[in-house]
């Protein structure tokens, strides 16, 4: 039932975030930038929980590499900015996606043990469904060729991350299916 109603937040929350994008001015390359270290940041805090809450060796080895290599992307855009000699801004949308992370880990945080996993791998595949749809708007409006390429090149690794949520899903729903 937690799941479910976890489900449910986030997708509300997506509803939202997709009209306030629609509705707001055209984003800048600073807050995009924004908007991406606030995104990687939620998946390292909730891959955070997920290494201290689940007995799956499959999520946590999931979780694992959603802190490093969320991590590594934020490290390369802290890089650019610094490059660029620019500061990241906040926008709608990025203090939108930091309250809901803080709803996240709040709802990750109270889920029983045993509906954990399935929890996390729920909220995992809607947030990166987002991301990915996102970053797609992002390599469409950016103005910067570096912060463009950053975006393509981070593209992939999410992609691969969505479809890995959604195979442990798989799992998890139908355990006949692990491998």
């Amino acid at each position: 039932m937690n799941v479910k109603r976890t489900a449910g937040a986030l997708l509300l929350f997506l509803a939202s975030t997709i009209c306030a994008y629609g509705q707001e001015a055209p984003l800048t390359d600073a807050q995009i930038v924004g908007i991406l270290l606030v995104a990687n940041q939620a998946e390292i805090a909730a891959g955070q929980v997920a290494l201290r809450r689940t007995q799956s060796r499959s999520v946590q080895f999931f979780a694992s590499r959603m802190v490093d290599e969320h991590g590594e992307v934020n490290q390369e855009t802290a890089g650019l900015m610094q490059r660029l000699a620019a500061t990241p801004q906040r926008s709608g949308i990025s203090d939108t996606l930091t309250q809901q992370s803080y709803d996240d880990l709040a709802r990750l945080n109270a889920v029983e043990a045993r509906e954990f996993d399935q929890a996390y791998l729920d909220r995992e595949v809607i947030f990166l469904q987002e991301l990915v749809k996102s970053v797609n708007t992002f390599i469409r409006s950016t103005t910067n060729a570096e912060l463009k390429t950053l975006l393509v090149r981070s593209r992939p690794s999410f992609i691969f991350h969505l479809d890995h949520a959604h195979r442990l899903q798989l799992a998890l729903e139908h355990p006949r299916f692990r491998r």
